[in-house]
């Protein structure tokens, strides 16, 4: 987007009285189709019509019910001094947002459950979308729980997103967190009263072309086309600003550090779109060091004795060796997998550091990638 579309586009919000800021992101950018392609919930028009007449009918019995005492807030990044969400995730230019959202409200449940905020589970949105029937062109939210409930979500290593994200074959893991149980939550007070007790949320909104250039504040929609529908995780909601607080998954480079506020009653949220409550047991530890771990770091050092730019950001980012060396989005995740790997693994640093037959000279291992 132009840098005068952005100020026509910031000076609408302002004639309108709204506290949200617009600018170049990771997303204005794109064509209409690669936005369109970065979204990807499936939805008719029946059924969001079913849904808001259930929202409408729940909304009008609840007012016979004695009132829910609710907090004014909650953010499960801060809740009671820690971060209970898990880091934001890229989609690429796949209509994965079902997997993404679903499994971000998932890994964070994990946590809560678990009562360890340090739990940062990576769990495989592949494994998700690919193994339960989704696809690059869309999913829905009852496909995406039905198979987080009946069969389960792997961890990441076993089934890492394609980069570039791309339809790819199913590939059978071991789940490591399964559902026992989920369920559309339709009224407003409800849903604050979960988000308030058990955690975040799986929810859906429809998504307008000026959400491509959100950064910050509470979002309301002021110009531009419906480009479809999108997936996202509810991390709570702010009363004194009238909005939900909301992890996207279109990376960091989009809105506020990839998260965002959207206004009560905007872009259907709450009148066409029910929220998700999940519910799942803490999961158990799984075997430190399983058989595909060591068959990825075999994998791994086979390409890199004839990939030099693989070979060269694991001597430096891994073994503490050579020089350092700017990553490729493909390699940062190898990097990141062999770190996960070696942490859960250690025995096997030093043979996989030999093996790799780095340089002489020495660095001190970089705590960040």
């Amino acid at each position: 987007m132009s840098e005068k579309k952005i100020e026509n586009l910031q000076a609408t919000i302002k004639s309108k009285g709204y506290n949200w800021t617009s600018g170049t992101t990771s997303v204005s950018e794109l064509s209409v189709e690669q936005f369109r392609a970065k979204l990807g919930l499936l939805v008719d028009e029946a059924e969001l019509a079913a849904t808001a007449k259930a929202i409408e009918a729940a909304t009008k019995l609840q007012a016979f019910a004695a009132p829910i005492a609710l907090q004014t807030a909650v953010d499960w990044r801060n809740k009671n001094g820690a971060d209970w969400t898990t880091p934001i995730r890229d989609q690429g230019q796949c209509g994965s947002c079902v997997a993404f959202g679903t499994v971000a409200t998932i890994e964070s449940r994990i946590k809560i459950v678990c009562q360890n905020s340090s739990l940062n589970k990576d769990l495989s949105e592949a494994h998700l979308l690919f193994c339960g029937g989704g696809s690059c062109s869309g999913w829905s939210f009852p496909s995406a729980l039905n198979f987080a409930q009946n069969t389960g979500v792997g961890e990441e290593l076993c089934f890492p997103y394609p980069v570039p994200a791309t339809n790819t074959p199913c590939k059978p893991c071991t789940p490591y967190a399964k559902l026992t149980r989920w369920s559309q939550v339709l009224t407003v007070a409800d849903r604050k009263n979960i988000l308030a007790t058990k955690g975040p949320m799986v929810g859906g909104m429809a998504v307008y072309q000026d959400f491509s250039s959100y950064t910050s504040g509470v979002y309301k929609h002021v110009s531009g086309a419906l480009r479809g529908y999108h997936c996202i995780m509810i991390a709570g909601y702010d009363d004194t600003q009238q909005c939900w607080i909301c992890k996207n998954s279109w990376g960091t480079s989009w809105g506020d550090h990839g998260w965002f506020k959207i206004g009560y009653g905007e872009c259907q949220i709450d009148t066409d779109f029910a929220f998700y409550d999940i519910d799942l047991n803490c999961p158990p530890p799984l075997q430190l060091c399983l058989p595909a771990y060591v068959t990825y770091l075999q994998k791994t050092l086979l390409l890199a004795k004839t990939n030099v730019a693989v070979r060269t950001a694991l001597c430096y980012y891994i073994c503490g060796r050579g020089r350092p060396v700017i990553l490729s989005p493909t390699i940062a995740i190898i990097v990141r997998n062999v770190k996960l790997i070696l942490t859960k693994c250690p025995k096997y640093r030093l043979p996989f550091c030999r093996l790799l037959n780095c340089p002489s000279y020495i660095h001190p291992v970089p705590k960040e990638e």
